[in-house]
């Protein structure tokens, strides 16, 4: 079995996973995930990319229909938007769509379209699902990738690039 791709769902949007992840830890760090679906007022199904997402990215562990918040996602939970966003910017590049959507970028310093990244995507028979649905595609990386600062969008040339980071020296 060659190298394990860590696909991340297509339909995973942030405020869910963040809101699972909340009311998690607000029930003791331990929840049904059926019931946090109810709590949120949405169906099961719609939960479950998120509590998959939530998993993938370390903040909680699912065992038998129950979330539990890791040490990470209970670090989440108490972090302002700063803190969140720094985590999560480190869990990224480890998943998939994720990781082609940065190594394109880098790639390509002048920025990269959705077209370039469903191609890309395409060529590699894993992860061809994410191909072939560019609109979820495009929201997903907005929604992950912009809010954590792994890359900017430029609405007027349709192009993604790599978030221009201010260096902070440390000495540390």
């Amino acid at each position: 079995m060659g190298q394990h791709l860590r696909k991340f769902p297509l339909d995973a949007r942030l405020g869910t996973v963040l809101g699972l992840l909340e009311l998690v830890v607000a029930y003791g760090g331990k929840a049904d995930i059926a019931f946090i679906a109810r709590e949120l007022q949405m169906e099961v199904d719609h939960i479950l990319p998120a509590s998959t997402a939530a998993e993938l990215l370390g903040v909680l562990e699912i065992h038998d229909g129950e979330g539990i918040a890791t040490a990470l996602g209970i670090k989440v939970s108490k972090s302002l938007a700063k803190g969140k966003k720094k985590i999560l910017r480190e869990q990224l590049p480890s998943l998939e769509p994720f990781a082609t959507a940065l190594v394109l970028a880098r790639d390509n310093p002048k920025g990269f379209s959705l077209e370039d990244l469903l191609n890309r995507l395409s060529a590699n028979p894993d992860l061809v699902e994410y191909s072939e649905n560019g609109e979820k595609l495009r929201e997903l990386l907005m929604d992950w990738m912009i809010y954590t600062e792994l890359l900017s969008y430029d609405g007027n040339t349709g192009l993604f690039k790599l978030k221009a980071r201010k260096s902070v020296n440390s000495s540390a």
